[in-house]
């Protein structure tokens, strides 16, 4: 449900659509999440609410790839759960927070013509407890109590000139995580990732590409 390209491919050599197809194999349920979830029409948009199958929702990836755009308010109406994703470093060097929350709201907007297509609060809903229902977690995703404590607090000393200051946080500068525990155990303090020589993993890497690259 990615590119026109790959909806014809479905067409032509199965003779269905690809959520038909889906369908028929029994992958749509509760328990399957499927990406990008743009190529979809109303009818096959209530089957996979009725079902609970959840989108993963690449918007980034989307633009640069040119697939187009995912029917985000849509889906969320039909019931269907929807959580972000950055789809792979093969479009989507980044895979960064914040660009995919802008990208998101941005798109949201664009292809509905209406600037409170998305809000700020919503694209924070689908990264984190959108995400969670997608993965069938219900244990995280939000804070409440007996929930998982899995936690990130970023800077927001620069955000105090503005009047919302989680529309700051989104449409705002990219900003690092300064503190985050995962599970109550913290991983990332003062902004230092902690048990994990950071630098030593990027030379690593950096190696293994130009062996790739040779």
């Amino acid at each position: 449900c990615e590119t026109a390209e790959e909806q014809q491919h479905c067409l032509d050599r199965f003779g269905m659509r690809p959520v038909e197809m889906l369908d028929q194999w029994g992958w749509v349920d509760n328990d399957v999440w499927l990406a990008h979830g743009i190529h979809i029409d109303d009818s096959e948009m209530q089957r996979l609410g009725a079902a609970g199958t959840g989108i993963a929702h690449c918007p980034s990836s989307n633009a640069r790839l040119g697939a187009g755009m995912c029917r985000v308010t849509d889906l969320l109406a039909a019931g269907c759960p929807v959580g972000l994703g950055v789809d792979g470093v093969a479009s989507n060097e980044v895979g960064g927070l914040f660009p995919e929350l802008r990208q998101a709201l941005y798109t949201a907007r664009l292809r509905e013509l209406r600037p409170d297509a998305l809000m700020p609060d919503q694209v924070i809903e689908l990264a984190t407890h959108g995400g969670a229902q997608c993965l069938g977690l219900e244990n995280v995703g939000h804070l409440a109590l007996g929930q998982q404590a899995d936690l990130a607090i970023w800077p927001g000393n620069d955000l105090g000139d503005m009047a919302d200051a989680l529309a700051g946080l989104v449409m705002g500068p990219d900003r690092r995580a300064r503190h985050v525990l995962v599970g109550g155990k913290p991983v990332v303090t003062d902004g230092e990732v902690l048990g994990f020589d950071l630098a030593s993993a990027h030379r690593n890497l950096a190696s293994r590409a130009q062996e790739l690259w040779d």
